[in-house]
């Protein structure tokens, strides 16, 4: 009796003589919405085999502006590597966080990504998947000293953008306007990590300008609404004042409402993340600059990672904490991230690119990507510093830093902003 052919087998067989790129994309997009999101061992370029799918899940709080466009990356890159993509939103509750972190094996889940909080929810949370075998990458907070490496293979990678050089030059933009000297009001976030690195900038910043008078240092929950509260405050205590730096391009719209109802419009105000919103105002004049943190790169990033991870890449030790590309946003450069962050095709990446394992010679980060030197990066936190994985400093003595920047440049060959 003739064995008849499943139709599952029959598309996988369809999509191995599948040779074109973008076909194998469209190939693997179909097959992942029919259902199949397991091996389905598509050739990449020089007959790589490179294909294991499934879920995926994202960890955020709470999607206000930053993270609606970060998911729009998220869903482009997840779409186009045929994979499941789950949410989970933990409203900046630990306890809800770890809880939705121990039900992913339950659902199935072979990858995991997403936004800890707080910073000191990392360990247990990476340890929870390492022990569950789910590859696990985390974005913007991480614990001072800590590393993947103390954790295992599956806690694949941290990726955050240089939030100090972000707060020094949006900062620097503000005091030079001002003529270098006058009251800036300065409203900050949630007493994060990102917060503190960013503060250390706008201190940095303002050390180059000894006539700048930091004030206000408030707390916000990082949106319009909060922002609105604190300038509420701030322009009764400091009618004088000169500029406003916010932490965040969300605080920096509930500035601007305060600074329009009292007639001050004329009030420079200077952000961070290069939202739609927070570009729109730059090129209307509203704002003067923001600092945008490419948030679709950031999710295709990490969905890249955890996927290779899935698919037998290893990273080395310095790829496994990397800054992730930022750009300094003035109103020369506003219309051109708009465009090609925000516009109606979205953000202009070849997402399958980044992709080592679907592209093992022909990888492209498309962006500037570095390694993180913990010695560096947790300057700002030196308590603790004995903790810090022995293994780094052998790998800086042995040059991996130097060459994982190399490689990372060399592979750098296109992308919307390569200059």
């Amino acid at each position: 009796m003739k064995k008849t052919e499943s139709t599952e087998a029959r598309i996988v067989r369809a999509g191995n003589a599948i040779h074109e790129p973008f076909s194998r994309r469209l190939f693997m997009q179909l097959a992942a919405a029919a259902g199949i999101t397991g091996a389905i061992g598509l050739p990449g370029p020089g007959g790589a085999q490179a294909a294991t799918t499934g879920k995926i899940i994202y960890q955020v709080d709470v999607l206000h502006s930053y993270w609606v466009e970060w998911v729009k990356g998220f869903d482009a890159v997840t779409a186009a590597l045929g994979l499941e993509g789950v949410q989970m939103l933990h409203g900046s509750d630990p306890a809800k966080q770890i809880s939705q972190v121990r039900s992913a094996p339950q659902q199935g889940a072979k990858m995991f990504i997403g936004l800890p909080f707080p910073d000191g929810s990392v360990p247990q949370m990476a340890k929870v998947l390492q022990d569950a075998e789910i590859y696990y990458s985390n974005i913007w907070e991480h614990p001072a000293w800590f590393s993947p490496a103390d954790v295992g293979d599956y806690y694949v990678q941290y990726s955050t953008p240089n939030s100090i050089l972000a707060g020094y030059e949006v900062a620097k933009v503000l005091f030079e306007k001002i003529g270098g000297e006058g009251k800036v009001v300065h409203i900050w976030g949630l007493p994060t990590p990102t917060d503190a690195f960013r503060t250390a900038g706008v201190l940095k910043a303002a050390a180059e300008f000894p006539g700048i008078e930091l004030v206000g240092n408030v707390r916000t929950q990082w949106d319009r609404e909060t922002g609105r509260d604190a300038m509420l405050s701030m322009v009764t205590a400091h009618p004088d004042l000169k500029g406003v730096m916010a932490q965040n391009d969300s605080i920096a719209e509930g500035v601007l409402a305060v600074l329009h109802e009292r007639g001050m419009k004329d009030t420079p105000v200077v952000g961070v993340d290069g939202l739609p919103d927070g570009l729109r105002s730059v090129l209307a004049g509203r704002m003067l600059a923001t600092h945008s943190s490419l948030p679709a790169y950031q999710a295709a990033f990490m969905v890249t990672s955890v996927f290779d991870a899935l698919n037998g890449w290893k990273p080395s030790l310095p790829e496994r904490m990397m800054y992730t590309e930022s750009a300094l946003i003035t109103a020369d450069t506003a219309q051109t991230y708009l465009d090609k962050l925000y516009g109606e095709a979205g953000a202009q990446y070849d997402w399958t690119k980044l992709s080592r394992t679907l592209n093992p010679d022909a990888w492209d980060p498309q962006a500037r990507i570095e390694p993180i030197d913990p010695d560096v990066h947790f300057a700002l936190f030196p308590e603790n510093k004995d903790r810090l994985n022995p293994a780094y400093a052998e790998a800086k003595a042995a040059g991996e830093f130097d060459r994982v920047r190399k490689l990372y440049a060399d592979q750098y060959k296109t992308g919307p902003f390569k200059a």
